[in-house]
């Protein structure tokens, strides 16, 4: 009974080699490996054991020469791809760029002790598991959460999401990749993301709260009362608007909303303007007032003319009920002295119909819209 040609092929090559003819006995291998569809399982155990003896020993290019070979191969030993999988980035990084499957398994134990660039790669790949996804927001730092929210064939679940929110906070990359997700992201998830976000997102947050606010007036909820701005503050503030007073229009601003007044200089310097536009709807003055605070603020000299109609535009569209619902809930957020947010996994936390024991009594409540108060105008 004669071998079979990859076992004659093998064991050629293997024959009479030197020192110098094993650092590239490997990759002489693996072309040869990959140049047949199938192999017997006495084959690829052959090439299983060449592959532990020879790898250490073999030449970075051809590593990576290797990985290449076999990353859109079908018949790769669990052994060898661990091995790939575990080696320098330059050749892990190619069976996590192009191999087809890699199994769950083998990503949870590669996630466990992988560096902050290989997290990023295998945050990429198609279709990761659940369970993968969890074991990465577990070890992923937060600049680099954007490659797993900016991963169109996963779905995120709500635990993730709000994992991904707590840390977009000032990291206005990963806000916008968030918004980006039309399919698992709601936009009331993105409240809280509001200043981080840009013009696209944000039209999903006010959208979000023009809702709220149809819920609210539906379960006849009083719509509070705004008493006038007092007239001297709001002459102060158009003598503080014309001279470009950032500070004055800030302090006077707190004043009439109850906001820090740091807090209303970033609404001042805001580029994109509707934070600002809010926050003047529920403070209740004028659209006369609202138009030169808008038209005198940003980081320009001067907004230009298009920018201030759209600007005004949404002042006066955006309902009285829901800038009011947005300013409470900055109002609510301000005093934040938190600890960087730390994913705690499903398998972990409990679940709803079995809580562990140490959440009982101190589990999180779902988060709601905050109900409309308003102590001062």
């Amino acid at each position: 009974m004669t071998s079979p040609p990859f076992s004659s092929g093998i064991f050629g090559l293997v024959k009479g080699s030197d020192g110098a003819r094993s650092r590239s006995l490997l990759k002489d291998a693996t072309e040869l490996y990959v140049s047949e569809p199938g192999h017997t399982r006495s084959e690829i155990a052959m090439y299983e054991e060449l592959t532990v003896q020879l790898l250490k020993v073999t030449a970075l290019q051809d590593r990576i020469r290797i990985a290449t070979l076999l990353a859109d191969f079908d018949e790769v030993p669990a052994s060898v791809t661990r091995a790939l999988l575990h080696d320098i980035f330059p050749v892990s990084s190619v069976m996590l760029e192009k191999a087809k499957s890699i199994s769950e398994g083998q990503l949870l134990a590669l996630v466990s002790t992988a560096s902050p660039s290989h997290l990023e790669m295998i945050a990429a790949r198609k279709t990761l598991q659940p369970s993968v996804v969890e074991a990465l927001l577990g070890r992923m730092r937060a600049e680099d959460l954007t490659a797993l929210a900016a991963n169109p064939s996963i779905t995120l679940s709500p635990s993730a999401i709000r994992h991904l929110v707590e840390n977009a906070h000032g990291n206005p990359r990963l806000a916008r990749q968030i918004a980006a997700r039309m399919d698992d992201v709601q936009d009331t998830d993105l409240i809280d993301l509001f200043l981080d976000l840009d013009g696209r997102g944000r039209r999903r947050v006010i959208q979000a709260l023009e809702i709220a606010a149809l819920r609210e007036f539906a379960a006849r909820r009083p719509l509070p009362r705004v008493p006038m701005p007092d007239p001297d503050k709001v002459a102060t503030l158009a003598r503080a608007c014309l001279q470009r007073n950032t500070e004055a229009m800030s302090r006077i601003l707190s004043d009439l909303t109850g906001l820090d007044a740091a807090f209303l200089v970033r609404l001042l310097a805001d580029s994109g303007g509707e934070p600002l536009s809010i926050c003047l709807k529920a403070a209740g003055v004028d659209t006369g007032i609202a138009t030169r605070v808008i038209l005198f603020s940003g980081v320009d000299d001067t907004r230009n003319y298009f920018d201030v109609k759209r600007l005004v535009d949404l002042y006066e569209m955006v309902s009285l009920r829901s800038a009011l619902l947005l300013v409470d809930r900055w109002r609510g957020a301000l005093p934040s002295a938190k600890r960087p947010p730390v994913h705690v996994a499903q398998t972990q936390a409990g679940t709803p119909v079995r809580a562990t024991a140490s959440d009982i009594g101190r589990s999180e409540k779902p988060v709601e819209m905050p109900s409309v108060r308003r102590d001062r105008a």
